[in-house]
């Protein structure tokens, strides 16, 4: 752990100014420094076993006693504390609670660290509880939290009211802490609306907060942060979402080390650091916080796809839906990243999954974070691309990345007029500084430039791009692609003799008819080779899926389930 984790700001000497309780008890602040120790050194779980035996054992607990240990609690859960515990606990202080602003409190911190539906859901009892105590701020946050999540069925003009209707209230209650935590909650609403205000907000969100921060204030101007330079990031403004991780890292602790090194890693992977990329992703995934090792190794995977020679997936399909659910952008750049591994190593139907996430994006009326995963099928397999696309297009949003692939999406579609939607991404992708995506843009306009001298200029522009980043399996993609350069390019060494890392063109064929259920003897029959070489081909295609028995391969290679 780096000095921003333990050193930067003293641990809760007295109840947080951030908190709903004010009177908490000499015995309960102890057991609260007790529990942030332990969360803060990488232990949530013995942090929430410290919580325990304190409510246990202190039989006479305020309801501000109880109210802290929510607090504490819920940040534990975000932390990382495991199981179904922490919400039973919680459900226990809810209970046990005298006043409805002390019950209104234990759900709010129930809200805080649930997702989804469960969010909105306590949210609303938050509210009920708040109102009937005239806590305003209270219901500033209660407003807020069932404002953002998509899936709670409410419809997004309804979500960005009650979030308006959240802030104004927060403003009205003076508190500095409420109006930062639901500034970012409206900031987060309007960025998946794809409301051209959103980056203003963000910069709004991350200045309500002096630097004088204790753990949970230091939580609220973290999760700003970490929000904000993840949007700018899904933005393709990459010098200021390195700013707000410069800016994070100074009053993050704990958790947020690596949380913030998951944002790094998107970055540097995105502006063509691999190393670098390799590097954060590495911290991300050290960390215990849900969903973060998954975001590390999201990244770890898609610079492996860049410089390995050999490819695997492993558990990358339960990286993608954890991604998924910690952050949609995030989880959606992974289904690419795994779409891209699967192509590469020529398994059937490569493609599998990205028309489900983007479904997802559709469902929840996201116009932002899911431009990634429509890029990789319009790549992979532009005819399922083509209706996808169309049900996407009204949820395109005004920033400046989105605006670049969906050119690239639209040339990829349009196949040989597709040029100048090909040319006019790229180059904005280029000055954006995202030179991989940039190059593999550049080598399909080449494919279809209208001229020798444009496919000249688009093959040089991709080769000089992907070879300063050390993108070698995207240059040797291009490099193998002789009819744009008649053998002036190399293919880098670490991809000579590996066309791809996964089945053989005779391996695809066993593996489609062996998942259909045929026979050892039917396939030698079908493919004209002997039943041994047949038998050991079945083999081999087993062995590359991590000896998965032969009645799953069907499952395994995404021949049966959902269509592309």
């Amino acid at each position: 752990m780096n000095a921003n984790a333990s050193g930067a700001r003293p641990l809760l000497p007295v109840p947080s100014h951030a908190y709903f309780a004010k009177n908490v008890s000499p015995v309960v602040q102890e057991q609260l420094r007790h529990a942030e120790s332990a969360g803060l050194a990488g232990r949530a779980d013995l942090g929430l076993g410290t919580l325990l035996y304190a409510l246990a054992e202190l039989p006479r607990l305020a309801d501000d006693d109880r109210v802290a240990l929510a607090e504490m609690v819920s940040l534990l859960t975000r932390w990382g504390a495991p199981g179904p515990g922490p919400w039973a606990f919680l459900d226990e202080l809810a209970a046990s609670c005298h006043t409805p602003r002390a019950r209104g409190a234990v759900f709010l911190a129930q809200a805080r660290a649930a997702r989804g539906k469960a969010m909105a859901e306590y949210g609303t009892r938050a509210l009920f509880e708040f109102t009937s105590a005239g806590d305003i701020g209270g219901q500033a946050l209660a407003l807020s939290r069932m404002s953002f999540p998509a899936d709670a069925g409410l419809s997004p003009a309804y979500r960005r009211k009650l979030a308006r209707r959240g802030l104004a209230l927060a403003q009205q209650s003076g508190e500095p802490w409420i109006i930062a935590l639901v500034a970012g909650m409206f900031a987060a609403v309007e960025t998946y609306q794809g409301r051209k205000r959103a980056p203003k907000r963000w910069r709004q969100a991350v200045s309500l907060l002096s630097a004088d921060l204790d753990a949970v204030t230091g939580e609220i101007a973290s999760l700003n942060y970490l929000n904000w330079a993840l949007t700018c990031a899904y933005f393709g403004d990459y010098h200021t979402a390195l700013e707000a991780v410069a800016r994070g890292r100074v009053v993050g602790r704990g958790p947020w080390v690596n949380k913030f090194a998951a944002v790094e890693a998107l970055v540097r992977h995105r502006t063509g650091h691999l190393d670098a990329a390799r590097e954060q992703a590495g911290v991300a995934m050290a960390g215990v916080a849900p969903g973060i090792r998954e975001l590390g190794s999201a990244v770890a995977a898609a610079v492996t796809f860049e410089t390995a020679r050999r490819l695997q997936h492993d558990n990358l399909e339960e990286v993608v839906e954890v991604a998924y659910a910690t952050s949609p952008p995030c989880g959606a750049s992974a289904a690419a990243t795994l779409a891209y591994i699967r192509h590469a190593r020529r398994e059937p139907r490569p493609a599998r999954g990205l028309p489900r996430i983007l479904r997802k994006a559709r469902e929840a009326e996201h116009h932002f974070g899911w431009e990634d995963a429509l890029l990789a099928l319009a790549e992979i397999a532009p005819a399922a691309a083509r209706d996808e696309a169309a049900a996407m297009s009204r949820l395109w949003s005004p920033y400046p990345r989105a605006a670049a692939i969906r050119s690239v999406v639209e040339g990829h579609l349009a196949g040989k007029r597709g040029w100048t939607s090909l040319i006019k991404g790229a180059d904005a992708l280029a000055d954006m500084g995202e030179p991989i995506t940039a190059g593999r843009a550049y080598h399909a306009a080449a494919k279809v430039a209208p001229s020798r001298l444009e496919q000249a200029h688009a093959r040089d522009r991709a080769a000089q791009l992907l070879t300063s980043t050390g993108a070698d399996r995207s240059l040797a993609t291009l490099a193998r692609d002789r009819s744009l350069h008649h053998g002036l390019l190399h293919v880098p060494e670490n991809q000579r003799h590996q066309v791809n890392a996964g089945l053989t063109p005779r391996e695809r064929d066993v593996a489609l008819l062996a998942a259909q259920g045929f026979t050892a003897v039917e396939i030698a029959d079908h493919l004209g080779i002997t039943v041994g070489t047949a038998r050991n081909y079945v083999m081999n295609v087993r062995r590359k899926f991590g000896s998965v028995p032969k009645r799953r391969l069907a499952l395994v290679l995404g021949i049966v389930g959902e269509p592309d």
